[in-house]
């Protein structure tokens, strides 16, 4: 293997050697008609030289171009017209190209193979202006930026080869791009040869006023198109954060029309949205987030209006998502955190005169009634100072729970009220404002349903519970119950569950509660007696995910072990192979989501964690016991 190796290094360096003397030679060939060249001004003396070559004019000029690449400093525009001249148009053509390729394939090897800067001459601040280039999250966004890069008259071939060379981009999307790239500068140096052989002299000078146009405009307009395409093709979270504006309207209408056909009709939507729909902007429209398509039921039917909704930083980690949430107006929060630039973005959107949408629980319903509101939502109501909208949504959990398999045909109804005017937020204290938030938001699915009898039809109705109701309330066992279409069943004491179109619970044991929220509660009555004890803790085995930074989604990033205590959740284990130890303190974990089958979450500092654990079922008991233990520092705090 290692023979292998230096006989490919050996390769490599007599390959590079022969290009270098073949260039030096041909150089000083060139020097004496550079010189006549510059003096006579005419390109005659290069043009009749490259004659004198023959059947070989070709390989020199292809290699002359190879050499302007390489020697940032020479423009390339006189080889390509001499190479019109010369060989004509479509030889030219692919002469300039060849030598171009070879100049592009020497810079990658250098840069990948040797790592070395194989640029003799370039500008560090020119380079420096392409660094963005190198960080881009994907070879896609890379390819874009390149292609974009060869219109600028002033960036030289070889400085922008030799950034792409720098960057992750794989050797075929590297080649193609740097070496066809040039086509379009290339064609119009071609067909400018062209017209000087025809004497053609009203287009050229046409031409040339153009092409001095382009150049003025770019050397002055220069660093402002390098950001616009750093702005335009480099996404990453800071991009999401601190670039949103009013939804696209083409886009978010077909979002509107996709949503309303899939999906409206299943869920068979009823709203009083009428008299709110031109409802006069900016506002706020909060509702409440019994499901995952809380933020369809608030905000389709507002159409033709369009929202701009708050949604959780974990989406915007896959860089693609996010770019389309982009467009619809969605921006990123760390969840039950401070975020300055959420709260700088909801003030740029009501500045235009749009509508934010938040949701003030910041997670899904495990059990079809409110979870607990985010703390700072009234205090943000207050200082915002416009009107409030709610949008308040019953049958939705029924319709689809959050530990779900699959969907139920039944009703959803969306309520619309006017919550608060600017003169009442005057009014109104921050205690006043979080007092209505509480009671408006409010809601219970299953009370709703008792009242409205509506049946909630589909397959595998009880499948997914058994990641929610975790503890036998017959046995005590925890994760011991298994589901099978509408049954789920102990595997301990052998108790035996039903759940109806109703919801509601056909157990052959009393003790079972008669349905999700009212078992769910006992959960927390249960878990509460046992954080009693101070020396209470809860530990598992975890993989760690954080967000990547090539913008894919979560990436692995370690493994270890989380502690959950009095003082809070603590993992100790790996973070990209080096050991940490990192403490989440219980007074900044109001709640910890999860994901059914899937992790529990802690943003902390900025950075999301994702907690994926050994035994995936635990995911609800660590977001239910560490709320109660939250609950516990709070009450103790205002004794």
């Amino acid at each position: 293997m290692k023979y292998r190796k230096k006989s490919r290094f050996i390769l490599l360096i007599a390959f590079l050697t022969i290009i270098a003397l073949a260039c030096f030679f041909l150089l000083l060939d060139l020097r004496d008609p550079f010189k006549t060249a510059i003096r006579s001004g005419s390109w005659e003396p290069l043009t009749e030289k490259f004659l004198s070559y023959g059947f070989w004019a070709f390989f020199f000029v292809g290699l002359a171009n190879t050499i302007q690449v390489l020697l940032t400093i020479l423009p390339g525009e006189p080889i390509q017209i001499i190479a019109a001249v010369t060989l004509g148009p479509v030889w030219g053509m692919v002469s300039c190209l060849a030598g171009i390729f070879l100049a592009n394939f020497i810079i990658f090897l250098l840069v990948r193979k040797m790592k070395t800067n194989p640029l003799l001459i370039y500008r560090e601040k020119d380079a420096a202006k392409l660094k963005k280039l190198e960080t881009t999250s994907s070879d896609k966004v890379r390819v874009l930026m390149v292609l974009t890069l060869y219109f600028l008259p002033i960036l030289p071939y070889g400085l922008i080869a030799f950034t792409a060379a720098k960057t992750k981009m794989k050797f075929s999307h590297y080649i193609l791009t740097t070496t066809f790239g040039t086509i379009p500068s290339i064609t119009l140096c071609i067909w400018f040869g062209s017209l000087i052989m025809a004497s053609n002299y009203i287009p050229l000078i046409i031409v040339l006023v153009i092409l001095l146009i382009l150049t003025v405009l770019t050397i002055k307009y220069y660093q402002k198109i390098i950001e616009y395409l750093e702005k335009k093709y480099t996404k990453d979270m800071n991009y999401f954060r601190n670039n949103i504006n009013l939804p696209s309207k083409w886009f978010y209408s077909l979002v509107c029309i996709g949503l309303k056909l899939f999906y409206y009709r299943r869920f068979r939507i009823k709203t009083n949205v009428k008299e709110f729909r031109h409802y006069p902007k900016p506002y706020l429209l909060i509702y409440n987030h019994p499901s995952f398509f809380d933020w369809m039921y608030a905000f389709i039917p507002l159409y033709p209006q369009k929202v701009n909704a708050i949604m959780n930083f974990y989406y915007f980690c896959n860089y693609r998502l996010g770019t389309l949430l982009n467009k619809i107006g969605a921006f990123p929060k760390f969840l039950f955190q401070p975020d300055i630039s959420s709260i700088k973005n909801i003030k740029r959107i009501i500045k235009k005169g749009g509508i934010v949408g938040i949701a003030p629980e910041g997670r899904l319903s495990p059990h079809g009634r409110m979870e607990s509101i985010t703390p700072a939502t009234a205090k943000l109501i207050k200082n915002l100072g416009i009107p409030v909208l709610l949008a308040k949504i019953n049958g939705a959990y029924l319709s689809y729970p959050k530990w779900a398999t699959t969907f139920r045909r039944g009703r959803v109804e969306v309520n619309y009220k006017e919550l608060f005017t600017v003169n009442a937020l005057d009014e109104y204290s921050v205690k006043e404002i979080e007092e209505i938030l509480e009671k408006e938001l409010s809601y219970d699915d299953f009370k709703w349903q008792e009242e409205n009898l509506v049946a909630f039809k589909g397959r595998h109705l009880a499948e997914g519970l058994e990641y929610i109701l975790y503890i036998c309330p017959v046995c005590k066992q925890e994760f011991t119950f298994t589901a099978k279409d509408n049954i789920i069943q102990c595997n301990h004491c052998k108790v035996t569950v039903t759940l109806d179109y109703y919801y509601q619970f056909n157990a052959s044991d009393p003790q079972i509660p008669r349905n999700i929220p009212e078992w769910y509660e006992w959960q927390k009555e249960y878990e509460r007696t046992k954080i009693t004890d101070k020396a209470y803790r809860l530990e598992t085995k975890v993989t760690l995910k954080l967000p990547d930074p090539n913008g894919k989604g979560m990436k692995t990033v370690g493994s270890g072990t989380t502690v959950l205590t009095h003082e809070g959740v603590t993992y100790r284990g790996t973070i990209n192979n080096e050991e940490k130890e990192i403490l989440f303190k219980i007074q900044n974990l109001p709640a910890i989501p999860f994901g059914v089958k899937e992790d529990f979450e802690i943003s902390h500092h900025n950075t999301l964690y994702y907690f994926i654990p050994d035994d995936i079922r635990v995911c609800v008991k660590w977001s239910l016991v560490g709320e109660q233990l939250y609950y516990q520092y709070k009450e103790s705090e205002n004794e």
